[in-house]
């Protein structure tokens, strides 16, 4: 199966934990500039990104819509390329001065066949995407077809759309999986400070409430 990957503006956690699924025997990788030496994009099966894309540097547009052109499908790494991550609510330029980054999601660029979450995406569940794919299981991989749709993630977007709907169960897979501590579990609920959130989304996407939607063919997604 061939294979390329694009890193844009991230923290490089997400193809770190990428670099295991290299090791499965019937993979290829063709291209991806930060491993190996070819600079050409070639025909692949898929192309993984991770990251978010920069509007002000045009080669990311560029080398996406290339990508496009080039894979069969397009799987987004990591909460950065799904829903913009913490890049999408921070301001690149630091120092004062009128020029700004503006950091989206790939989606918003160009389409995206399949979104694998998380801050970073889990090494786990990105072999076991692969290894899916590479087998033809559609049944494992709709939810990840439906994350695609999914347009913005928070600790307060779990607050909204599963606690105080009532259909949060107190079970703790969003404390134990938030990268930054930011939720707390009181009286059998999760409490979420948000002056601690980094907006990646990994609690709404592991929530099992959840997820139990994403395995429906025309999962509603906001």
């Amino acid at each position: 199966m061939r294979v390329s990957y694009i890193k844009l503006a991230d923290c490089s956690g997400c193809m770190i934990n990428f670099l295991d699924v290299l090791s499965l025997d019937y993979i290829e990788l063709v291209y991806c500039p930060n491993l190996i030496d070819n600079r050409t994009l070639q025909q692949a099966d898929i192309g993984f990104v991770s990251g978010s894309v920069c509007m002000e540097f045009k080669e990311h547009i560029s080398i996406l819509k290339e990508l496009r052109e080039k894979c069969r499908h397009i799987v987004t790494v990591g909460s950065c390329a799904c829903v913009g991550g913490i890049t999408r609510f921070c301001r690149g330029d630091q120092l004062p001065q009128t020029g700004h980054k503006t950091f989206l999601p790939v989606s918003e660029v160009i389409e995206v066949d399949y979104a694998i979450p998380g801050c970073p995406a889990s090494t786990m569940i990105l072999k076991k995407f692969v290894e899916a794919y590479h087998k033809g299981n559609e049944k494992y991989l709709l939810p990840f077809k439906n994350l695609v749709k999914k347009k913005r993630a928070s600790g307060q977007d779990l607050q909204d759309e599963i606690v105080s709907a009532g259909l949060c169960v107190g079970c703790g897979m969003c404390a134990l999986s938030c990268p930054v501590e930011a939720i707390e579990m009181i009286k059998g609920l999760p409490e979420v400070r948000m002056d601690k959130c980094i907006r990646c989304g990994t609690c709404y996407f592991r929530c099992p409430r959840n997820f139990l939607k994403l395995r429906k063919e025309n999962a509603e997604v906001i």
